[in-house]
């Protein structure tokens, strides 16, 4: 579906540690378990690269439980792997949700998220924060994630009239960077009230 047309400023949000929280831990631990081993980064690179593949809609998620059943030498079925991995997730980030519905009048809400299909139907249906949002721009649809430039026009061709949004805040620094390349004005995430403050250096309110 392609996006109306905005007459309002676009605001872009990372979703993964911005949004909503998650500890990969959970999942090294229940696996670590399992394997009566230690398990957790980094990951061989065969794995490393299924994932990816996952996250960009290349590959479809029911070939991890095999390739993580034979790297660590346990079985794991298809709904059991999925339970973990869906298992990372802890809750909302504290005072975003409460942050974007001050926003949601004046301001056009969009995610750019780099995660794979099983993952943010998930969050979706789980977090109201995700309600709050107009739209979004996802890895695993687009074919491509972050810190690719291919998903950052991607957002400025649907939602933004093919400029750069108002503002753009995510987690990791080199997709900042990568933002900042094509012009965006952006920023780290440190959390709601940092959040707050570098909306407000910009008269955003």
């Amino acid at each position: 579906m392609k996006p109306p047309p905005q007459t309002r400023p676009v605001i872009v949000l990372d979703a993964g540690k911005v949004l909503v929280d998650f500890d990969v831990e959970r999942l090294f631990g229940a696996l670590s378990l399992r394997a009566g081993r230690a398990v957790g980064f980094p990951l061989p690179p065969a794995l490393d690269r299924l994932l990816h593949d996952v996250e960009i809609g290349a590959r479809p998620w029911t070939e991890i439980p095999d390739a993580v059943g034979d790297l660590l030498g346990i079985a794991v079925t298809a709904e059991e792997w999925r339970g973990l991995w869906l298992g990372i997730f802890t809750g909302e980030v504290p005072g975003m949700r409460a942050a974007l519905a001050e926003l949601k009048t004046a301001y056009t809400l969009v995610a750019l998220s780099n995660t794979s299909q099983v993952h943010w139907e998930h969050v979706v249906a789980r977090y109201p924060i995700f309600g709050l949002l107009d739209g979004w721009v996802v890895s695993y649809a687009e074919r491509a994630a972050k810190p690719d430039p291919a998903v950052y026009r991607a957002v400025m061709e649907r939602w933004c009239g093919g400029g750069p949004p108002r503002f753009y805040t995510d987690d990791m620094p080199r997709f900042v960077d990568a933002a900042r390349a094509l012009g965006w004005d952006a920023e780290v995430f440190a959390g709601a009230d940092a959040f707050r403050r570098a909306l407000a250096r910009r008269g955003v309110t």
